[in-house]
């Protein structure tokens, strides 16, 4: 007995893959020249509990944190000690005026290979 695929499943398979993506896909990142620039454009997100919002990018320069904006939602994703997307985000709620913090998405193994990231504060 043999088994056949119908073209509806099959037109289906490209969404079900991208699904299984990685979710920063759908996020930005800004680039700053210096270590400094970045973490003066992101000095607000600092003091709202985002910890390493700026890694080395390699080639130079430095990127800031992911940013996504979903229904009036910013969601913004900083960087561990070794230059890896972190586990935890910030959100920025523009309908109330408030910040919070939720479970950022996690990268494919290697995403950030080869990155380095500063330290700032104490």
């Amino acid at each position: 007995m043999s088994k056949s695929f119908t073209l509806p499943l099959l037109a289906a398979l490209p969404a079900l893959l991208a699904s299984c993506g990685n979710d920063l896909d759908r996020y930005s990142r800004t680039t700053y020249g210096s270590y400094e620039q970045c973490l003066i454009a992101n000095r607000v997100l600092i003091d709202r509990g985002l910890s390493n919002p700026c890694v080395y990018r390699t080639g130079g320069g430095y990127y800031g944190p992911y940013v996504r904006i979903v229904s009036g939602t910013t969601r913004y994703v900083g960087y561990d000690r070794l230059g890896k997307v972190s586990g935890a985000g910030l959100t920025f709620d523009s309908k109330r005026g408030s910040y919070g913090s939720f479970k950022a998405p996690v990268s494919r193994g290697g995403f950030m290979s080869g990155s380095r990231s500063g330290s700032f504060g104490g």
